[in-house]
């Protein structure tokens, strides 16, 4: 599980400072600003993620979880949590299990944007588009030369996706400081504003 946090209650004064006599809204500002700044950044890190890994953007939504900020806990949290996912949720080719003369001589696939189509074997094994009795499809591979068992190819999971320093977080991170301090005064703007009507 990774743990994003965006959490400066040192803030506090200095937009305290800012709001001038509605001082006291300060916790309420930055409550604000926090939980706005948490909401865009997982939509951030998503189109991030999407752009590095082939993959649908909802699976980084469904995968990040937002527990907001309040005035007394000035701490927004994007909970990413999930086990790996399989192959079969990215790119391959073939999709779906083959039959007769579309058995292809080996299965391909991908994870990342950027790369080529690789073939799925390991030595004599060579991995294949299988249906399971529940209707699952999943990319697998033997584990010897018997029929059985299968293994199924795994991927990264969405935690690790999304914590790609390289890549991912490390691409959001620096956007999400300037976002924050964006939103402090879009919301100080609000508060007055609506303070004064």
């Amino acid at each position: 599980m990774i743990v994003f946090t965006i959490d400066d209650k040192g803030m506090v004064e200095s937009i305290s400072r800012q709001l001038g006599e509605y001082h006291d809204k300060a916790p309420t500002v930055l409550k604000q600003a926090l939980n706005a700044t948490a909401k865009d950044a997982r939509s951030m890190l998503a189109n991030q993620a999407k752009d590095v890994y082939v993959i649908q953007k909802s699976k980084f939504n469904k995968a990040m979880t937002i527990k907001n900020a309040s005035a007394r806990r000035l701490e927004a949290l994007i909970v990413t949590a999930g086990a790996p996912l399989e192959l079969i949720d990215f790119k391959s080719n073939p999709k779906k299990p083959p039959t007769g003369a579309e058995r292809p001589d080996v299965t391909t696939g991908k994870v990342l944007v950027k790369s080529s189509m690789k073939r799925l074997e390991m030595g004599d094994l060579k991995a294949f588009v299988a249906r399971f009795k529940s209707g699952h499809v999943s990319i697998v591979q033997r584990r010897g030369p018997k029929r059985l068992p299968l293994r199924k190819l795994l991927s990264p999971s969405i935690p690790k996706m999304i914590g790609n320093e390289q890549e991912v977080y490390g691409e959001v991170e620096p956007k999400i400081a300037e976002l924050l301090e964006a939103n402090i005064r879009k919301y100080i703007k609000k508060t007055v504003e609506a303070k004064r009507k």
